[in-house]
């Protein structure tokens, strides 16, 4: 049973022969960054925050040693990381950690403090964290992913979905704006709503994004954590329904067995640059370059 997921869609959208290389011909090497720590790492404190604040009370919540949490989840996450790494070599460096450590405990902060503006007790129900999804789109493929935050609006027992996002400084327009990183919690809201038999209508997504820069001495500084909330009518969910199908009908045969009798063009652009098979001269096209 072939097993897909948003990240692997975003790739395919990115870079057919990028998605190719890592998972058709399985040339990929499994190596964390700082990036990916940081980001495990703040999606755990916060999800073990909500869950003593809507399982338990508000002010046990608040009275967690947040700052604490990150070092520890930071530290575990770092040696999870360099286990998988060759004797010598590591995921990270002492710098970044503590740079990103420094950002995180900024960012907790403004949590702590906004904590109205983003999540409230009264009137919701923490419904699941990290919940799990996995459906079967065409023979031999399922679909698989996990829901960062799912919560209950107790007076309709309507929906809504959060998806946690870490960013160096925000989403900008253009981010903003793409429809396939979009595409994600819109994705999550059909799955969510077959799996429960829930209209649509009644599950509303929206993108927390966690920003570790700020200009601090701007006249009207940027919060350090903003909504996004993408269009996610019928039509919105229908389209990014419609561009994930096409890349799984492309990708697999009705079997659902790679297909190989295709081409998977390159993308050249700004991914390039943060692309393993660029680096690592596996890319057809960069090897001319190098």
């Amino acid at each position: 049973m072939a097993r897909v997921s948003f990240s692997q869609y975003s790739m395919w959208s990115s870079c057919p022969q990028q998605y190719k290389l890592a998972y058709i011909d399985d040339l990929s090497i499994d190596s964390a960054n700082i990036n990916l720590i940081f980001g495990t790492s703040m999606h755990t404190v916060i999800q073990k925050f909500l869950d003593v604040m809507y399982n338990a009370t508000k002010s046990a919540a608040m009275k967690m040693d947040l700052e604490r949490m990150l070092k520890d989840e930071l530290v575990a996450n770092f040696n999870k990381e360099k286990e998988k790494l060759e004797e010598g070599i590591f995921p990270c460096t002492k710098e970044e950690l503590e740079e990103f450590y420094g950002d995180g405990r900024k960012i907790l902060l403004y949590f702590r403090n906004k904590l109205p503006k983003y999540f409230s007790k009264k009137g919701w129900k923490l419904e699941a964290i990290e919940m799990p999804l996995n459906a079967e789109i065409k023979p031999g493929v399922n679909f698989v992913g996990f829901i960062d935050i799912v919560l209950k609006d107790t007076s309709d027992d309507s929906i809504l979905i959060i998806d946690l996002k870490t960013s160096t400084r925000g989403w900008g327009k253009y981010q903003k704006s793409d429809p396939v990183k979009n595409s994600q919690v819109l994705l999550y809201k059909k799955f969510y709503s077959e799996k429960y038999s829930i209209s649509e209508d009644k599950i509303a997504v929206e993108f927390h994004i966690l920003k570790r820069k700020i200009d601090e001495n701007a006249e009207f500084p940027a919060p350090r954590i903003s909504r996004h909330v993408p269009a996610h009518g019928k039509p919105s969910v229908n389209k990014a329904w419609g561009g994930f199908m096409e890349f799984v009908n492309t990708v697999f045969d009705g079997e659902g067995n790679y297909r190989t009798d295709i081409e998977y063009p390159i993308k050249k652009g700004k991914p390039c640059d943060w692309c393993e098979f660029k680096e690592r001269n596996i890319c057809p096209v960069w090897k001319k370059f190098i």
